[in-house]
């Protein structure tokens, strides 16, 4: 069975660089893009599929205040979040929104089939470099129940 992935990314190139690297890869399929977060999830609560791609610097802050109802309608999706740069405090509030994975633009080539395995496969999918501020933040939670 394909792992079906929608992309939702407000920069027209970036979704077309993403279908042509997923348009030859064995057992995984794009079942729809689009740039609308409103648009987006109507489709992804409707088809639900595996991964969404989903562009992190949609116009204010959409991503993040998308996730939690995405999380409702199609539990099961795996956002993996798409950003050229986006500030590091950022992208760990989409990850504690249920946001899987992150991959920098620059990486895409290189990596987008390899993390949409990973993620589907129930793995999280970061840069090294995020991981001690995710550690971090995970202490600061854990200080706080204390």
């Amino acid at each position: 069975m394909a792992i079906t992935v929608f992309i939702l990314d407000h920069r027209k190139e970036r979704r077309a660089a993403c279908v042509d690297l997923l348009r030859h890869q064995k057992g995984v399929r794009v079942v729809g893009a689009s740039q609308s977060g409103l648009e987006g999830f109507a489709f992804i609560g409707k088809r639900k599929p595996r991964i969404l791609l989903l562009d992190l610097s949609l116009p204010p802050r959409e991503a993040v205040r998308l996730l939690p109802t995405l999380r409702r309608n199609s539990p099961r999706t795996k956002v993996l979040l798409l950003s050229g740069r986006a500030p590091q405090a950022r992208i760990l509030e989409a990850l504690s929104y249920g946001a899987v994975g992150y991959l920098e633009d620059n990486r895409l080539s290189a990596l987008l089939p390899k993390a949409i395995r990973l993620v589907n496969a129930g793995e999280g999918w970061v840069p090294r470099k995020m991981i001690a501020g995710i550690v971090q933040r995970i202490s600061r939670i854990s200080e706080r129940k204390r």
